[in-house]
């Protein structure tokens, strides 16, 4: 029974060192992206979200973010040859592909997040992890001109609004120089549209800097001068270990024979 085990013990061994031996090297390399939540304006406030990390491992998943990334390295084509294909691939096949090997980390204290991309092709690794970091900041510079935009139409209407309610009661002016309360109500009206002027003047100065963005791509990624792996060392352990599992289960085995 010993001798038994020991022979199969040696063949697990064997076949797990062999594996590690011949397995291709794979590579990782990993590009850093500092980041905050999205406000409007420099002088804006907004509150803690414990959340907003894991929100931004979503996005950077997304097919918006990853999709990106597919269009711009031309992955379909060039994936579909490497994997032997007969046509290009799916964007959402090279997107699971992206997903398979992609690795997102926060820095400890900080916000900066690690994108870091696996590869059997080390300058491939590199490339996808910047160009994920890329295709992220280009999504959220997207997305706060849209927020720019849409909250000066908003502020512009209401804006207009109240200088239209300014209009009607300045017509009236010398009517309500004899109603105090009424007086008050106009002057409340007029500051407040000062109000929404100052605000639209930001807006507006954000909207001709549409390139200025709370993400910053800190580190990019370099292709990796050595593999993570496989361990050929562990491997070349395991093999030795298998052999003379295997020659001493096929000693024991002999006697048993005879």
């Amino acid at each position: 029974m010993l001798g038994l085990a020991l022979l199969l013990a040696g063949l697990a061994l064997v076949g797990a060192g062999l594996w590690l031996l011949l397995k291709p090297a794979q590579f990782a390399a990993t590009a850093r992206i500092w980041t905050e939540p999205p406000h409007l304006s420099a002088g804006s406030d907004y509150s803690y979200d414990p959340y907003f990390i894991q929100t931004e491992f979503e996005i950077l998943q997304s097919q918006l973010v990853l999709g990106s990334v597919v269009t711009n390295l031309n992955l379909n084509e060039k994936w579909g040859a490497k994997y032997s294909k007969p046509s290009p691939l799916k964007t959402t096949e090279s997107i699971a592909i992206i997903k398979n090997q992609l690795r997102l980390a926060p820095v400890r204290g900080t916000r900066l997040i690690a994108i870091t991309f696996q590869s059997y092709d080390r300058q491939e690794s590199a490339q996808v992890a910047n160009a994920i970091a890329e295709a992220y900041q280009n999504y959220r510079i997207t997305s706060r001109a849209e927020a720019v935009a849409k909250g000066l139409q908003i502020l512009q209407q209401q804006y207009r609004d109240v200088e239209e309610k300014i209009r009607v009661a300045q017509t009236n002016v010398d009517l309500l120089r004899e109603n105090y309360q009424r007086k008050k109500e106009l002057d409340t009206m007029i500051e407040f549209q000062k109000l929404l002027g100052s605000k639209i003047k930001d807006f507006e100065s954000d909207q001709q800097q549409p390139q200025a963005s709370s993400v910053q791509i800190t580190n990019r990624a370099e292709p990796p001068p050595s593999p993570i792996g496989p361990n050929r060392v562990l491997g070349a352990v395991l093999l030795g270990l298998g052999l003379f599992s295997l020659a001493g289960g096929i000693l024991l085995l002999k006697p048993v024979r005879r």
